[in-house]
């Protein structure tokens, strides 16, 4: 005992002597290097923040910034909840802030870039403090941090702004939900209920499903620790705690989570088949990307290569690398899982991740789509790489750690061997893979012609891991045989892991093209559009197939009623029914229409005389109750909507014959986010039906008095009006947020109230 008393100082000063700050400069200035050209403008964020996230973030912010909370998006899909479509995020905190930076009702794209690239911040050092808090000695956690802040999963998913900011705080979840496992305090249990909730709101369910599930894992591993080890009666402690921290999290995140819960099933993403859900699966094959991340090609801003399993996003969603030593490290960690418990969870977990991701090719993904609450609404079993990163960086400190201490003890001839054969099996491995590439094992594509080039990527890359594996194992040869500073080598596999991770992916988010300038291209046609705008509502028709004159979420960007779209949750009856495409467009107040010249190869548009107004009056009407025989009898030829409106429900109209077009007025003297006026007239009992996607919490006010709204042809919404003129005030007022909002506000109030408590008991006891 006496002995080992005296070793441990010895250990102890074998590592560097570092401060958190000194840690937390480093990570900042890892990440400041890594996307400096983006940082400086001299590249931007491409693919779906380009298409999808930038267009959210500009009409949420501008859209506050003018008073408006968005809770309708009258700009795509012909209209849709905005607010209730999970992934825009509105109330996760740093997009609330982007709304400080809107000046002139715009809002930079840089500042959207800027906050994705704080949350690689936030990543680093909240895992650095995770890392710190399992013992782990401050330079081996910075490591781990540098791993899980630049993994493939992370660089890759930059496009998708809204998985950042989901995992960014993961780190910080575990730690506090570990915590208040070991502390059982109010306090943690709060804490780790904020941070979930938080996060939640980022935007990406998917995530926040495996990240329950890791929670999940480890509240039961803990427990059958705790069980065996002080019985149950102790383990069954720790279940108020756990379910404190996931309660709070649900209750705060209810704001999203009822209006989400309402707009699901009447999105496209109500269900998806399992054969959907395996789009996105790890192939069997791409087990070689641990090592060679690219061998299959790459799908990048400035490469388009990738000629591996399913289509090109594939790059993206089943991307596990973490570096060349970083894989080693965790790896390594399996060594010590009968002495470490962490360890051995998260050895539990890496394994689970990788099977999980196989999607058909193993068990777990057919279960849990079967059998498991929430898997069956999602595809790409590959995002589970994520719980693979995250558990591989916690191994690789570990690992790390481990060949540290191996090396350092006094006179431990057996470590320094150990740390020998690490190198040599380093190499070994290297070697191997290097080898079976260079010989055209993995080779094979179906159109010959890609074969020179399939081979020649698969080389250069091999060779590029094969230098990184012999640069590592020569740097832990030397530490274990030459004595040289820990210190030195931890410096130096930081700073291999740092080019490794920037080799593979400096390049991967630098487009070209910023925002500004892809969303000036069509400057002259929004330009005239919003001139004609601004005498009358109509929506544009700018897609056919794949061509588009305007982009599918352009119209959030310009203020443009567009009939096309770009989410996950876009609704199932975002349009009409008709015997032709001319007449759904007629009934969504489609002015113009995009016209293909096939011979001319070119494209334009085209003004519609046909078009119905945003809103008219009809005075006969028939109802249909079957979803089939409306669509039936709107797909008739014979079908006029101008003259009489399909209605699901009766409304007892005496049916009206020969009213003349202009005996009627339905003008819109109002039309914001969330509110439209009207002022009508009409000389009988009629229907005013408004080319506005029906939809729950729409209500209006006739006069003041609240009147029914009724779903007309298919998807649109009418009204019943008698005869006279009045004051119409359409307003969306959706009773699932405010539901929500008082859940949620009543949560953080006692939370609020839970703290305070809580730190006053704290200085009481002081």
């Amino acid at each position: 005992m006496a002995k080992g008393t005296k070793q441990s100082p010895q250990i102890q000063s074998s590592f560097p002597n570092i401060k958190d700050w000194h840690a937390i400069v480093v990570i900042v200035v890892s990440v400041v290097i890594f996307f400096r050209d983006i940082l400086l403008q001299k590249a931007f964020m491409w693919e779906d923040f380009l298409y999808q996230y930038f267009p959210w973030r500009y009409f949420a912010a501008t859209s506050l910034a003018n008073g408006e909370l968005p809770l309708w998006n009258p700009y795509t899909f012909n209209g849709m909840p905005f607010q209730a479509d999970i992934p825009t995020a509105t109330f996760y905190i740093p997009n609330l802030l982007l709304t400080l930076f809107v000046k002139s009702n715009k809002l930079h794209f840089y500042w959207v870039e800027f906050f994705i690239i704080i949350h690689f911040i936030l990543a680093g050092v909240s895992m650095y403090y995770l890392l710190k808090s399992f013992k782990l000695e401050k330079a081996i956690s910075l490591f781990g941090s540098i791993v899980f802040m630049l993994s493939g999963f992370m660089v890759t998913h930059t496009i998708h702004p809204q998985i950042i900011h989901h995992i960014a705080w993961l780190p910080l979840i575990f730690l506090l939900f570990k915590k208040n496992l070991d502390k059982k305090s109010l306090l943690n249990t709060i804490l780790g209920g904020l941070t979930l909730g938080h996060s939640i709101l980022a935007g990406f369910p998917q995530l926040s499903l495996y990240i329950f599930l890791l929670l999940f894992f480890y509240f039961l591993f803990e427990f059958v620790i705790l069980s065996k080890v002080s019985g149950i009666k102790e383990s069954v402690k720790i279940i108020l705690p756990s379910a404190g921290v996931i309660f709070i999290a649900i209750a705060i995140t209810a704001i999203q989570i009822i209006p989400t819960i309402e707009l699901t099933p009447l999105s496209n993403r109500a269900e998806i088949t399992y054969e959907k859900s395996q789009e996105g699966t790890f192939h069997p094959q791409q087990i070689i990307t641990l090592l060679i991340p690219k061998f299959f090609g790459e799908q990048s801003a400035q490469v388009s290569n990738y000629w591996g399993q399913g289509q090109y996003w594939q790059y993206w969603e089943t991307n596990f690398y973490i570096g060349i030593a970083g894989l080693l490290f965790a790896v390594f960690a399996f060594s010590i899982i009968h002495k470490n418990k962490l360890v051995l969870f998260f050895s539990i977990v890496f394994l689970f991740s990788i099977l999980y991701a196989l999607g058909d090719y193993f068990i777990l993904h057919n279960f849990f789509f079967h059998n498991i609450p929430g898997f069956h609404l999602f595809r790409n079993p590959g995002r589970m790489s994520l719980l693979f990163t995250f558990s591989a960086a916690i191994l690789s400190g570990f690992g790390l750690n481990e060949i540290i201490k191996s090396s350092n003890l006094p006179d431990n001839q057996a470590g320094k061997k150990l740390l020998t054969k690490i190198s040599l099996i380093t190499i070994v491995v290297g070697g191997a893979v290097w080898g079976v590439v260079q010989l055209g094992l993995f080779q094979e594509h179906p159109n010959a012609q890609y074969l020179q080039e399939i081979r020649n990527i698969a080389h250069t890359q091999s060779n590029i891991m094969l230098a990184f594996a012999a640069v590592i194992a020569i740097v832990i040869f030397i530490f274990s045989r030459f004595k040289i500073s820990t210190f030195i080598f931890i410096a130096l596999i930081l700073l291999i892991q740092f080019i490794d991770m920037y080799n593979f992916g400096f390049n991967f988010n630098n487009g070209k093209v910023s925002p500004t300038e892809y969303y000036k291209r069509t400057e002259r046609l929004t330009s005239f559009l919003k001139t004609e705008g601004e005498k009358e509502y109509f929506r544009i028709n700018s897609r056919q197939g794949g061509n588009m004159l305007l982009d599918r979420n352009q119209g959030m960007v310009d203020k443009l009623f567009l009939m096309e779209g770009y989410t996950p949750l876009g609704l199932q009856r975002a349009f009409t029914i008709g015997s032709s495409w001319e007449k759904i467009c007629d009934l969504h107040n489609v002015k113009y229409r995009i016209q293909i010249d096939e011979e001319r190869q070119s494209m334009g548009l085209t003004q519609s005389t046909t078009y119905l107004p945003r809103a008219w009056f009809v005075y006969n009407y028939k109802v249909i109750s079957e979803d089939e025989k409306i669509k039936e009898f709107m797909s008739r030829p014979d079908f006029d909507p101008s003259q009489v409106v399909v209605l699901e429900e009766e409304i007892k109209l005496p049916p009206a014959q020969n009213r003349s077009w202009d005996s009627w007025k339905a003008k819109i003297i109002s039309y914001k986010l969330n509110s439209i006026s009207l002022d009508v007239s009409t000389p009988d009992d009629g229907v005013l039906v408004l080319s506005e996607i029906f939809y729950p919490g729409w209500k209006a006010y006739v006069d003041g008095v609240e009147q029914n709204i009724l779903r007309a042809n298919w998807n649109l919404r009418a009204i019943k009006v008698k005869k006279g003129q009045y004051k119409i005030e359409i307003r969306f007022e959706p009773n699932p947020l405010y539901n929500g909002a008082i859940i949620s506000f009543a949560t953080i109030g006692l939370c609020a109230i839970g703290i305070v408590y809580s730190l006053r008991k704290k200085n009481n006891k002081i």
